[in-house]
């Protein structure tokens, strides 16, 4: 059995700081085995940098996936380059740095391998390709027997898009979660086939905000055909978005649970 906190989306300094106080007592109280999060929002809620991830590694995140906005800053070629357990999304083309999924060592509980998808609608992204039979294809080359556990951060905008996508996957993979839109949904569960599931995971960052972003910018890019820069509120409490999954197969997995909080 392997236990996986996969954090929502990390946005900007509040994301991090949030990161650093509440993971090492979640890991000690919950006996967390591994610890995920997406960082394409950490740097100041553009991309990531050296820095960021080295932060976040300190404060006890294992892994990282990323998603659209990991291009934002030129870090990106050094995070993607192996160095750094960074992975983007799977569906890029294959000449871009980096690649689409990673490898965790739990040590005698064996390996899990994580992968980054990018959802296809509504999202933008020229030059990703259709993630289904990306999926697909990604999937017949993998020896089951080599991992306790597979785990799928599919990022996208759709909800729709997401809910299909883990249904497609279902009893392929032990988890899917959903990261990008920022919101965290309530429909995290089992699937038919024993898949763990749930369309966003949320994220850490600043609550009275809009998706990390201050509110008075959203307020007057709604009103007028204008709008300041966006910036990050740095004021205020910090939502901290996670789900606890535990994983008993490479094709399934026992439980998945909310650990939200408010720091």
């Amino acid at each position: 059995m392997i236990k996986v906190l996969f954090i929502g989306d990390v946005c900007g300094k509040p994301g991090r700081v949030a990161v650093t106080s509440a993971v090492h007592d979640l890991v000690r109280k919950e006996k967390i085995d591994v610890v995920i999060t997406n960082v394409e929002n950490s740097a100041h809620g553009r991309g990531a940098t050296v820095e960021t991830v080295n932060e976040l590694m300190g404060a006890g995140v294992d892994f990282m996936t990323a998603g659209n906005h990991i291009w934002r800053r030129p870090d990106h070629v050094d995070l993607l380059s192996g160095d750094y357990p960074v992975i983007r999304a799977l569906n890029y083309p294959e000449d871009l740095p980096g690649k689409g999924f990673g490898e965790v060592d739990l040590g005698g509980k064996g390996k899990l391998l994580v992968i980054s998808l990018m959802g296809w609608a509504g999202m933008n992204e020229r030059t990703i390709t259709e993630p289904f039979r990306k999926i697909d294809e990604f999937l017949k080359g993998v020896d089951y027997d080599k991992y306790a556990g597979i785990l799928i951060d599919f990022h996208a905008e759709s909800t729709s898009e997401k809910v299909s996508f883990g249904l497609y996957v279902d009893g392929r993979v032990s988890a899917v979660v959903g990261t990008h839109t920022h919101v965290p949904t309530a429909d995290e569960r089992l699937l038919p086939q024993g898949s763990a599931y749930v369309t966003d995971t949320g994220m850490v960052g600043p609550m009275n905000s809009s998706l990390w972003v201050k509110k008075e910018i959203i307020f007057q890019q709604n009103m007028f055909p204008y709008s300041p820069r966006y910036d990050i509120e740095e004021e205020g409490p910090v939502r901290f978005d996670s789900v606890l999954i535990e994983i008993d197969s490479a094709k399934s997995a026992k439980s998945i649970r909310r650990i939200n909080k408010v720091l």
